[in-house]
């Protein structure tokens, strides 16, 4: 019977949200264009123009610093892999900021790069896009 209850506290603390934030959509950028998948605070993204996949994490700027003026502001840490005819694997991190367009959203960001395979190499990226919000 103590089982049960420890599992069901458990449960009831995980919380839940009947309406996810989730988006797809298209952006061009360096060193990959493409198309992106957003979950709550996770992406991904495929690079079409140059072959290429990144995962990141996102960080409310306002929700870090209990200020609601900067919840259109996001920070980001992930990896990437790039094959623009030298295969490239690093992590990355930067600043962006969406806005929030009916279901639309339009989103903008920049950090640099750090590839480790191949050679070591520190580059400055930036992207723009848009995505549908669903």
């Amino acid at each position: 019977m103590k089982k049960w209850i420890v599992g069901l506290a458990l449960c009831a603390a995980v919380p839940f949200s009947a309406f996810a934030s989730q988006g797809l959509g298209v952006f061009v950028g360096s060193p990959m264009s493409g198309i992106q998948y957003k979950h709550n605070d996770l992406r991904f993204s495929l690079g079409i123009s140059d072959f290429g996949l990144a995962f990141d994490k996102t960080f409310n700027v306002g929700s870090l610093t209990n200020n609601n003026k900067l919840d259109n502001v996001y920070t980001f840490v992930g990896a990437q892999y790039v094959d623009n005819h030298n295969k490239k694997f690093g992590v990355r991190s930067g600043v962006g900021f969406q806005l929030p367009v009916d279901s639309f959203e339009l989103y903008g960001e920049v950090g640099p790069s750090l590839y480790v395979v191949e050679k070591v190499d520190l580059d400055l990226e930036a992207a723009l896009g848009v995505r549908i919000r669903f």
